[in-house]
């Protein structure tokens, strides 16, 4: 038996013992001999431990037996993976930042292939500040390299469940290595903790699974529910063809009044009313706005566009999206981004369908050719007689197969 068959036969087995599924940066007592194999398999075929490969392994030990013809399935797939990932055009660490954010690729793929640690600075970084608050992708990779290089992320770590943070010794020793985002981790640190102190929602990133997304416009919003403690949910209908369809959307306090500070006057008097509530510690809990019949008519969310996802449960070892028409709000488009969002789809779709064409067009070539009919003659009908065209169309065809 190779060595990398037996390396498996190692993992399936340490894995077994550790009796729970480890995730890529949550790392706990045990689990590092785990990793470690993780890491080590993955560096045989020039692949980075991102979760999209380590998720090849975990598909693996998920069997309830190992044999020999697992075993060569599991290596085929990894050599599989290797070639069309070691096989790809090189791009810049900004390219991959930026490729990652339109593709709503998890930072948890994102980081190892950008040669750092799955940790908790570095998830914040990524998918708070680049993802959400769409900062430039080169802060972020400097403050990367920065924490990298002088070996920060434990410290940061630390610092961040340090009560009076900032007068600490270390506070001072990592404001010495110019990190520029000390003080926003370690107060969004803070507000996730307080937010799960009251049973904020976590995130698809947290729970650890890819939502799909998609984004709606003029809502018509007939209730708005929530209290103090829990975030609010609105309650109306989307167009769906010629009928309406019923849909709930959670979100965030902010959220909620973003919208509704872009609802004209009625959005604005409804979240004066919001605050009123809140502001009552006698008022009924949870409070129900029924927007009709409080100010007359309902409340039609036409100057934003809502990207929304449905949740996701486990069965077994799948995510499975719920069917319900309930959906988390995960971001607020404006109709500039949104149609800057449409118009790259659009072209984006285009792209896929001429391309579709051109690998297309290999095929017609082989088969003027098995009639006998010349190389260039046949390269001429099937329109591919420039050399460069000729050779995407062939390349196209073979990624098919």
């Amino acid at each position: 038996m190779d060595q990398l068959k037996l390396k498996l036969q190692e993992y399936y087995q340490r894995y077994q013992q550790v009796d729970q599924r480890v995730k890529p940066g949550k790392v706990e007592s045990g689990d590092e001999d785990v990793l470690d194999l993780e890491n080590d398999i993955l560096s045989q075929f020039g692949l980075p431990a991102s979760r999209r490969f380590v998720q090849i392994l975990h598909d693996f030990v998920h069997h309830s037996h190992v044999n020999d013809q697992l075993l060569d399935y599991v290596s085929k797939k990894l050599r599989s993976a290797a070639r069309k990932y070691l096989l790809a055009p090189v791009m810049s660490d900004i390219d991959v930042l930026e490729s990652a954010r339109e593709q709503k690729r998890t930072p948890f793929d994102v980081l190892p292939e950008l040669g750092y640690p799955v940790q908790d600075y570095a998830l914040f970084l990524v998918g708070e500040l680049f993802y959400r608050r769409n900062m430039a992708a080169a802060d972020i990779l400097d403050e990367l390299k920065k924490a990298h290089h002088f070996h920060s992320w434990n410290d940061l770590v630390v610092l961040s469940k340090m009560s009076n943070y900032s007068a600490q010794d270390l506070y001072a020793k990592l404001k010495k290595h110019e990190l520029r985002f000390i003080d926003d981790y370690i107060q969004h640190t803070h507000r996730q903790e307080t937010a799960r102190l009251v049973n904020k929602r976590p995130s698809p990133l947290e729970e650890g699974y890819k939502p799909e997304y998609k984004t709606i416009t003029k809502v018509q919003v007939e209730d708005i529910i929530f209290d103090e403690k829990t975030t609010p949910s609105l309650f109306g209908k989307i167009k769906s063809g010629r009928s309406y369809t019923r849909i709930t959307i959670s979100l965030e306090f902010t959220e909620l009044n973003q919208i509704l500070m872009s609802s004209d006057e009625l959005g604005i008097e409804i979240s004066n009313h919001i605050k009123k509530r809140l502001a009552n510690p006698s008022a009924e809990k949870p409070t129900v706005i029924d927007i009709r019949a409080e100010f007359g008519t309902i409340l039609k969310l036409e100057n934003c566009y809502l990207e929304v996802y449905k949740p996701q449960h486990r069965e077994g070892n799948k995510w499975v999206e719920d069917k319900d028409n309930f959906y988390f709000l995960d971001k607020i488009l404006t109709k500039k981004e949104f149609e800057k969002k449409t118009k790259e789809a659009e072209v984006q779709q285009k792209i896929q369908e001429c391309l579709e064409l051109i690998g297309g067009s290999y095929v017609y070539y082989q088969r003027l050719r098995r009639l006998g009919i010349t190389d260039e003659e046949a390269k001429l009908r099937a329109g591919l007689s420039d050399e460069l065209l000729f050779k995407l169309s062939f390349f196209l065809n073979k990624v098919k197969e």
